[in-house]
């Protein structure tokens, strides 16, 4: 790996790290998951993973949403209305198990792209998970997982 691809996959994972931990503060949650990490790779700044997914930052966002509710209606618990009220972030990063699954490999997945990390390998990531929210996700938005991940390696593959 080159020294600029390895500049840029940190600048591009710090801007996954901060989004998604500001996602899932947006949403409520204390720490991200593999699903604010996914929402997340829709605000990157490359096009791989808006490619690859037919639905954008803001469905997905609602999708997530709707399976927190889900979730908590299922234990007898109302969720609560989201506040628009942004949650500083500050001190060391946390994350939920599943964001770190997703994010371990991603990392793996680009070490075979010529490109370095791209965001294209997050939504395979995420993709691939069987279950969890991000799969649950997915199965709101009524995506096919594996059409993901092949949209998603032929964004990659692309000039």
């Amino acid at each position: 790996m080159s020294l600029r691809t390895a500049r840029s996959d940190i600048r591009l994972i710090a801007e996954l790290l901060t989004t998604a931990e500001q996602e899932a503060h947006a949403l409520g949650d204390a720490e991200p998951g593999a699903e604010h990490l996914l929402l997340a790779a829709l605000h990157g700044p490359d096009a791989s993973a808006r490619v690859a997914l037919a639905a954008d930052a803001a469905a997905v966002r609602a999708a997530i949403a709707a399976v927190h509710a889900d979730s908590l209606a299922a234990v007898g618990i109302e969720a609560p209305a989201l506040s628009s009220a942004s949650h500083p972030v500050a001190g060391v990063y946390r994350s939920e198990v599943s964001a770190r699954d997703v994010f371990q490999r991603a990392r793996v997945l680009s070490r075979g792209s010529r490109s370095g990390l791209r965001t294209a390998h997050v939504l395979i990531a995420a993709a691939e998970r069987e279950h969890g929210t991000a799969a649950l996700v997915l199965q709101r938005l009524g995506v096919d997982r594996e059409a993901v991940i092949t949209a998603a390696t032929a964004a990659i593959a692309a000039p």
